[in-house]
């Protein structure tokens, strides 16, 4: 009620859940009641944020109080927060592997804007995609990520298997769940493994065997690769004559060989045709090209086609001549191979005297035959 005298009273702002110098400005002074008078206004400078923070209060508090008595000594002051409630992110990270040991993908979780009201608590745990725990990465469980008031980032750690094996890119994910005062807006953070080891190489073998006189005889050309590899390896294959001939001294069709993640060893195969010809050792070649996921190193493996068989005996056969009266008549005499020979084979010949005496009763011959 009115007074027809004058009234002072003392004020001070103080913290409570709001603080001085963060949500609002410390006022202190004196009100002056003049006679008549009965309301008084005093101002709190309130400092605007955009951290989400909750309603927040302080205390204005009354004393020494003169010409009046003091009944209500506290106010309440009230800040009322209208900033947007944090949504949480995760981003995706890409790692290379290495060779061995482990690396460390490092997921930043963050907050859109700063909860200064209290703590922020998000779930996360790992799952499998392409990559496999633990032969790539190494599992998280279930696990608490907490956001003390004024925090807005998170890291959460991976560790990476290193390996040597050559394999495709992979991936696995960190999933968000179970979020408190605060909304999932990106709750899967993609793992990309960056591979970083070299395609492995193709290297096809030599093959011989002996080819015997009738049907065939199977020749295996082994292919191996270099390493296993973690991806579909292919490799296309084909064979070409030498001095063996398609057909007639060997059979081989072409294909495409695959090797599935790990394996290291296949076999291409041809066959040797018997024959009862002597004749030289002969060659063809399998040829690798195209790889796929793999390179070759050596692409060539030569075929032998051993012959076994003997050679040919040379015979010449006897002549009787009746010699005339006069002049020469030849004497014809037939050299012949048991066998035909698959090798040009040649033989010396030359005439000596039995009871016929050369220059007297035949003329002298030396030469060479040559069987094709």
């Amino acid at each position: 009620f009115p007074t027809t005298s004058t009234v002072t009273v003392n004020y001070a702002t103080a913290d409570n859940t709001a603080l001085a110098g963060q949500d609002y400005t410390s006022v202190s002074n004196t009100l002056t009641y003049l006679p008549g008078e009965t309301v008084k206004t005093l101002d709190v400078p309130i400092i605007n944020n955009t951290a989400y923070e909750g309603p927040e209060t302080f205390f204005v508090n009354l004393s020494g109080a003169v010409g009046a008595t003091i009944t209500g000594p506290q106010g309440v002051g009230t800040i009322n927060d209208y900033e947007d409630v944090p949504t949480i992110s995760i981003n995706d990270v890409s790692v290379t592997e290495g060779n061995s040991g482990t690396v460390a993908a490092q997921f930043t979780v963050s907050l859109s804007n700063l909860n200064e009201y209290n703590i922020t608590t998000v779930d996360y745990s790992t799952s499998n995609g392409t990559a496999q725990a633990p032969s790539d990465y190494a599992a998280v469980g279930s696990t608490t990520l907490s956001f003390t008031p004024g925090e807005t980032s998170k890291i959460i750690s991976v560790d990476v298997v290193g390996d040597t094996l050559d394999e495709n890119n992979e991936l696995f994910y960190v999933n968000l769940s179970n979020p408190s005062n605060g909304f999932i807006l990106d709750g899967q953070g993609v793992g990309t493994i960056t591979d970083d080891d070299p395609l492995p190489s193709l290297s096809i073998a030599d093959s011989s065997v002996t080819e015997g006189d009738a049907g065939t005889v199977t020749m295996s050309f082994t292919v191996t690769m270099s390493v296993p590899s973690g991806r579909t390896v292919t490799v296309s294959y084909g064979f070409t004559d030498g001095t063996a001939s398609s057909g007639t001294d060997y059979t081989g069709t072409g294909g495409i060989l695959t090797f599935n993640p790990g394996e290291t060893s296949k076999t291409v195969t041809a066959s040797a045709i018997g024959d009862t010809m002597d004749e030289v050792d002969e060659t063809f070649t399998a040829n690798l090209s195209s790889p796929v996921n793999a390179t070759i190193a050596d692409g060539i493996g030569v075929g032998t086609i051993i012959d076994d068989d003997a050679p040919p005996s040379i015979s010449i056969d006897d002549v009787s001549e009746i010699e005339g009266d006069s002049g020469t008549t030849n004497a014809t005499f037939t050299a012949t191979l048991s066998t035909a020979s698959g090798k040009t084979i040649t033989v010396d010949y030359a005439s000596a005297d039995g009871t016929a005496v050369a220059g007297e009763d035949y003329s002298v011959t030396s030469g060479t035959l040559t069987f094709t």
